[in-house]
């Protein structure tokens, strides 16, 4: 396998795991297993995270995407 396939499969990888834990948390939040003060701050706070880490894994896959990529790998 290329390593610029790699980096696609791995950023395909990870954004499942990280969009899956988050949808697991507000879940969580959402049917009372997990008591918080203001459930709808804590849905927010998760989401809110979730999307950041979400673009940022997306961002470093892409360029390693593309550096793979130019490098002819």
């Amino acid at each position: 396998m290329k390593k610029s396939v790699r980096a696609l499969v791995g950023l395909v990888l990870l954004d499942a795991i990280i969009i899956g834990g988050a949808w697991w948390m507000i879940g969580q939040t959402q049917s009372g297993a997990w008591h918080s003060n203001d459930p709808a701050e804590s849905i927010r706070l998760v989401t809110t995270f979730a999307g950041a880490m979400v673009g940022i894994v997306t961002v470093v896959l892409l360029l390693a995407f593309f550096r793979h990529r130019s490098a002819g790998n």
